[in-house]
């Protein structure tokens, strides 16, 4: 989600906002890095941090700090773990030669259901993933990071399911987001039974109703215009009108800004 720079005339740092072009770039110098050997293990040594920290500043003249590239990093990793987790997933059925997925809607709304980041890969892809796989590939990885490639020529042959473990300790709040998806889901499910004249519309005017009845979001703010931005998808509409208390709409918005900070 795009929005100016500001930067004082005193030259404080800018405040970190990430377009596709950021993105693109801030990629292209951690797959530099890593080429160059600056990223033995998982992450980038001090030399490598600020190669990147000085040629961002350099190619777009933005002056971001290794903090802000920090947090950057660790948001797409994580991005890049949902992603190889979603295309591993045989119920996805991805399709790497056509670039998509074959799972049906129901398919779609019980893996949201269970994993609520891949929502941002409901219609497109995670961007630079050629890139991204080089970067990870080689590292001490995880089974959560490896990359999915070298997952498959392991695994070749092998008809073991990749089933990923619930994470234990789920706290109140999780439980009750869990509780609400399971009646989205459910309701969903009614809906595509029913005849054209019954089926609920989850318009973009509705939910943006909803969000100003919030009181914990400020009119204007960044988490207010990124809401605005998924509305234009009917799966979040659906998903924002289906959690009806303002808590957990809220703690799944936050969730969601979390692991997709930029839609462009």
């Amino acid at each position: 989600m795009a929005s100016e720079q500001r930067i004082s005339d005193r030259g404080r740092k800018a405040k970190a906002t990430w377009t596709h072009a950021f993105h693109k770039i801030f990629v292209e110098l951690c797959l530099e890095q890593t080429l160059k050997g600056n990223r033995p293990g998982t992450h980038f040594t001090r030399e490598g941090w600020r190669n990147i920290v000085e040629s961002f500043h350099r190619k777009l003249g933005v002056r971001y700090d290794k903090k802000q590239l920090k947090n950057h990093w660790d948001v797409t990793k994580e991005q890049w773990k949902i992603w190889c987790k979603l295309i591993e997933t045989r119920s996805m059925k991805w399709d790497p030669t056509t670039q998509k997925f074959g799972a049906s809607i129901e398919d779609w709304a019980n893996y949201i259901q269970e994993n609520p980041g891949a929502a941002q890969f409901r219609f497109k892809e995670l961007p630079f993933t050629k890139e991204l796989e080089t970067i990870f590939d080689g590292t001490a990885v995880s089974e959560e990071t490896e990359p999915p490639t070298r997952r498959r020529k392991k695994n070749d042959g092998l008809a073991t399911p990749i089933l990923a473990m619930k994470k234990q300790g789920f706290n109140k709040l999780d439980r009750e987001i869990e509780r609400h998806l399971d009646a989205a889901v459910e309701s969903r499910s009614v809906v595509t039974v029913q005849s054209a004249e019954c089926k609920q519309n989850y318009s973009i005017g509705e939910c943006i109703e909803c969000l100003d009845r919030m009181e914990e979001v400020e009119e204007g703010s960044e988490l207010y215009l990124f809401a605005l931005d998924i509305f234009l998808k009917k799966e979040h509409r659906e998903i924002f009108l289906q959690l009806k208390k303002p808590s957990v709409r809220m703690a799944w918005l936050q969730r969601l800004k979390s692991v997709c900070p930029t839609l462009h």
